[in-house]
């Protein structure tokens, strides 16, 4: 993470997936050391920044500390939401490299589902294609990578109603497959990522198209304004 502290451009096109469905009170998943959580604080009415870590959790308490609106909580998606968190309803949950870390991700996102005001926004990024699989997630605690099907399927388990699912970072994916398959390395190359960080203004050259692939997919979901109960399974 504090790697991708110094990758601005990088979190910026990220953020620039969602960023227009962001307002109101925000719950984020993950939040780390608060790469994403500072873009989401200057839009969200109010942010609750949540992570496992508890360096992490210093981090954003820190960071937050004279920002009324934002309030940080611990909140592992292993377990049921804590009470500053389930207290509350939001109107967007925003993850970004998350639910790729919990071995039940259905319950997760039923889970996270419930937290959000009819009408509210699931928005979420996760790592794609499953054959790029590698020690390198493994080293960062991956239990899967997914494909469009396989998210659009697993937020539709949860009652959501999908209404923008793509894939990015084409580029990105090409050097996540030759670093961890074909080189067989375990960690993420900080030079290669400071590299990446000047290439990303070429990068995004692929926002203007609909990549077949990327290394990641971006999930837009609405909660409907008329839920029924979700079916057991």
């Amino acid at each position: 993470l504090e790697m991708f502290a110094g990758t601005p451009r990088l979190n910026d096109w990220y953020y620039s997936k969602f960023r227009d469905r962001v307002s109101g009170d925000v719950l984020e998943l993950g939040s780390g050391i608060g790469n994403i959580s500072r873009l989401l604080a200057r839009d969200a009415r109010t942010l609750m920044a949540t992570d496992v870590e508890d360096e992490y959790l210093d981090a954003l308490r820190q960071e937050f500390a004279s920002t009324d609106h934002v309030s940080v909580a611990r909140f592992d998606l292993e377990s049921p939401p804590p009470a500053a968190v389930a207290e509350r309803q939001y109107d967007v949950v925003i993850s970004m490299n998350v639910i790729e870390h919990v071995h039940d991700d259905l319950g997760a996102v039923r889970a996270l589902a419930k937290l959000l005001r009819p009408g509210g926004w699931m928005l979420t990024y996760v790592p794609a294609c499953n054959w790029a699989f590698s020690a390198m997630d493994q080293n960062l605690g991956h239990h899967r990578r997914y494909s469009t099907r396989s998210f659009e399927r697993l937020l539709k388990g949860a009652d959501l109603e999908v209404e923008r699912l793509e894939y990015m970072n084409l580029l990105g994916l090409f050097g996540w497959w030759v670093n961890g398959k074909l080189l067989r390395k375990q960690t993420t190359d900080e030079r290669q990522v400071r590299t990446f960080e000047r290439l990303v203004p070429f990068v995004r050259l692929e926002d203007h198209l609909r990549v077949p692939v990327g290394l990641g997919v971006v999930a837009h979901a609405r909660k409907p304004l008329h839920t029924s109960p979700t079916s057991p399974g």
